[in-house]
């Protein structure tokens, strides 16, 4: 054997394995973290040329020991924004895992070696500790309302009127808030998403059905709450007017482009009142809606004394999709939209005085009949689980 220690003349048993450098023959110099006369002892679990005592990231490769963040973990091992996790629990993520359910590596190690990432139930790259929304969707965080609760959590914005009315006669007051809107098709399928995720309704085939699911709000098991297909009708102008806005694509439902702020259609009384169940709003009482409606008791219609196309839509008012943008016709009295025309509007009452039967009240007209069905005293009744291309609502809280 040579003494210059060159690699040729180390016995094989001594080539120190890439890992250190011959010094003397049988004798190597070992880099930081090997040892032994051919420095290659360490485990190397994850075999990227580092030993684990030495390793920044034991059981995923990161041979280069990048560390970002400068925490001791290496860059291969830090959990991504979205975190799939180690399905197979072989130490690779199962987003970056060949065969995602069968451990082909080194089982039962990987919980020791790699730390276990934080949830981000809705995939929205925000762990759920720091998300004021962790169900739904919502990477902007956005809190309106500074309640601590994300928009996306909320329930459905609305515009609130404060209402103080002396009531109409055979009634007592009313003190109270009612929204300044009739309740639009982005409202409605908000509420349909949330629904849909806590189990508080069903679909099948075109129909939405209530169902009892972790809400606490009251549902109605499978009555009608909305018809997906609602065709819409053909007339006074309009071309499908007030047809069914909201979509269902088996995952969620969304709205048409550019109705998401026309008054929901095809909407049942079942499912007008669960959408306030759920938020803990309720529909007006019809005698409610009329005293809002007649203001300071002048008023014949909602929208004043008289009525005509400019101030309202009813027929003659010749829109192409029927309904229109809620508000498109200014505020009247209390400052309320569309009180008269647009869109009928349920009501908590029932029909008959007496309230034999199921029948719902509705009031203040709609887009295809005459100004006599806007009348504030005017009144239409209907079965609670009938949708149609005028039938809509508002709601008090």
């Amino acid at each position: 054997m040579g003494s210059d220690c060159s690699i040729p003349d180390c016995p094989d048993l001594n080539n120190c394995s890439g890992h250190g450098t011959c010094i003397a023959p049988n004798t190597c110099e070992c880099d930081s973290g090997w040892f032994g006369n051919s420095c290659n002892t360490f485990d190397d679990t994850d075999g990227d040329g580092i030993p684990d005592v030495s390793d920044n990231c034991k059981a995923i490769p990161n041979p280069d020991q990048a560390d970002t963040d400068d925490d001791g973990i290496g860059d291969a091992c830090e959990c991504p924004m979205v975190c799939i996790g180690d399905l197979n629990d072989d130490g690779w993520l199962s987003s970056d895992d060949v065969i995602l359910l069968v451990s082909i590596l080194f089982p039962h190690k990987s919980n020791y070696y790699w730390l276990q990432c934080p949830t981000d139930s809705d995939g929205d790259g925000i762990e759920d500790g720091l998300d004021n929304c962790p169900d739904t969707p919502n990477p902007d965080q956005l809190d309106s309302d500074g309640d601590g609760l994300g928009d996306a959590c909320d329930g459905p914005v609305h515009e609130w009127v404060f209402i103080n009315d002396p009531g109409i006669s055979g009634h007592e007051s009313f003190t109270g808030y009612m929204s300044k809107y009739e309740t639009t098709n982005a409202q409605y399928c908000q509420f349909l998403n949330a629904a849909l995720a806590s189990g508080d309704i069903t679909v099948d085939r075109s129909t939405v059905y209530g169902a009892n699911g972790s809400n606490g709000g009251a549902d109605f098991v499978g009555e009608t709450y909305y018809d997906l297909a609602g065709p819409g009708l053909t007339s006074d102008g309009a071309t499908n007017g007030g047809a069914a806005r909201i979509n269902y694509t088996g995952a969620s439902f969304t709205v048409d482009s550019g109705f998401e702020n026309h008054p929901v259609t095809y909407v049942s009384w079942y499912g007008s009142t669960a959408f306030c169940n759920y938020y803990g709003y309720r529909l007006p009482r019809e005698w409610e809606w009329r005293a809002v409606a007649d203001y300071d008791g002048s008023f014949s219609y909602g929208c004043g004394a008289t009525i005509n196309n400019n101030i309202a839509n009813y027929i003659g008012s010749i829109h192409p999709h029927g309904t229109t943008v809620a508000g498109a016709f200014g505020t009247y009295g209390y400052g309320m939209a569309d009180i008269a025309g647009n869109v009928w509007e349920w009501t908590s009452s029932c029909y008959y005085s007496d309230c034999s039967g199921s029948y719902r009240s509705l009031c203040g007209g709609c887009w295809d009949l005459s100004d006599n069905n806007c009348t504030v005293s005017n009144r239409n009744g209907n079965s609670p689980n009938v949708t149609g291309t005028s039938y809509g609502f508002r709601v008090c809280r």
